[in-house]
């Protein structure tokens, strides 16, 4: 009976507390914030109904200096914990999902198609940590590592299977999710002899840096005539050059490690040689 009042009494914001310990996500880590900010007295779980959800979304769109997207993310995240509430049987049923979500902009930031790459990798960033923030950037573009990712990675993380194709293998840092990517000769010869380093860090200076690596980027991607280029831009880009080069939408999302293939489909907008290639497939009539 105890046990039973407990759950019954559980408020929402330690719940949240005793999840960030488990996945030390930045994203919960901010709902959090902002929920203190919402419910001083913090909610107890089984007393959320729709309009406290509608109302807080509100309040993330109206009452905080924060973007539509990343309010979108909030409350997406305030989802899948009312979600883990009911897997526990805390609530009987999520007070979510007769809410819509708040949509998730569109982006206004494009992938780089091929020739921006071309372009970029003649154009050189100047310093030791430049040239490492251009070779993590332009790895990311052909293996969809975010940068947090990037700076995690070793050695340690790449191997040869018995057939000779070499992958990488690693959890990653956001989502905590296992995934595991062939890499293809562009990227290898990337990481060029830092391949065969003993349990080492691919991009030392990128993971140890404290400076703000994306004025790097922008900066460089100006250099080339590229109004916007940062971390995301890469990931962006290399699930756009898999998808144009006859990847499957579910196959593009595992190599990205990402839980739900609807989070896959904001990277899949149809390019036009997509649209281009679709109509050439069409069939052909004798007229």
């Amino acid at each position: 009976m105890r046990i039973a009042t407990f759950f019954n009494n559980q408020k929402l914001v330690p719940f949240l507390k005793n999840n960030l310990t488990n996945e030390k996500s930045v994203t919960l880590k901010n709902l959090i914030h902002y929920l203190l900010q919402y419910e001083k007295s913090d909610i107890r779980l089984r007393k959320i109904t729709p309009l406290w959800i509608e109302n807080f979304q509100f309040f993330l769109l109206n009452e905080t200096k924060i973007a539509q997207g990343t309010a979108s993310l909030y409350s997406s995240a305030l989802r899948k914990q009312l979600h883990l509430a009911v897997k526990e049987r805390i609530i009987v049923a999520s007070p979510a999902d007769s809410v819509r979500n708040i949509p998730m902009p569109e982006s206004s930031k494009m992938p780089l198609a091929l020739k921006d790459l071309e372009s970029l990798s003649k154009i050189p960033i100047n310093g030791r940590l430049g040239a490492e923030v251009k070779n993590a950037f332009l790895f990311s573009c052909f293996t969809g590592l975010r940068v947090s990712d990037l700076r995690d990675l070793t050695s340690s993380m790449i191997y040869r299977d018995s057939s000779g194709i070499i992958w990488l293998r690693k959890i990653q840092k956001k989502t905590r999710r296992v995934v595991t990517i062939p890499i293809n000769q562009q990227a290898i010869s990337i990481l060029g002899e830092k391949i065969e380093c003993k349990n080492e860090k691919i991009f030392p200076l990128l993971s140890a840096t404290k400076t703000n690596t994306d004025q790097y980027l922008s900066a460089w991607g100006k250099k080339a005539g590229i109004l916007h280029v940062s971390w995301h831009t890469a990931r962006h880009t290399f699930a756009t050059l898999a998808l144009e080069n006859g990847a499957e939408l579910r196959t593009v999302s595992e190599l990205l490690g990402h839980a739900d293939i609807s989070t896959t489909l904001r990277y899949a907008k149809a390019t036009d040689f997509l649209k281009k290639k679709a109509v050439e497939g069409l069939p052909k009539l004798e007229l």
